[in-house]
């Protein structure tokens, strides 16, 4: 199955970023390997979530693990990041699908960033 990703945005632009729900990638700008791979089907959708990273990102506290772990490794700068994202649009099946639908996507996602590069990105912890 092909999956269709935006073109990435820098990290100034993220409130672009639907309200829908879908998966998201984040990466340096100087560097296109993932640090992070997340999936929504909450009511905020994407807008929210890469909200949250970021508030986990730059306090290192909150409601988003990797954004929590992002702090950890590289502190609270998050001018050099980069996200792009494959929404949920149209889907046919009940909003109780859709969730396996984005776990199914960030799952695929992980697993070949795990065979290309033989580990997890460096934010995500499972």
């Amino acid at each position: 199955m092909d999956l269709f990703f935006t073109e990435p945005i820098g990290w100034a632009d993220r409130k672009r970023a639907p309200r829908g729900a879908g998966v998201y990638i984040i990466h340096k700008q100087e560097n296109p390997i993932p640090i992070y791979i997340g999936l929504t089907a909450a009511q905020k959708g994407l807008r929210g979530r890469v909200a949250e990273f970021h508030g986990a990102a730059s306090k290192g506290h909150g409601n988003h693990a990797g954004g929590r772990t992002y702090h950890s490794i590289f502190g609270g700068n998050l001018s050099d990041l980069s996200v792009c994202w494959h929404e949920v649009r149209d889907f046919r099946y009940a909003a109780a699908v859709v969730h396996a639908y984005v776990a199914y996507v960030e799952r695929r996602l992980i697993w070949e960033h795990v065979e290309a590069h033989g580990a997890l990105p460096v934010c995500n912890s499972e």
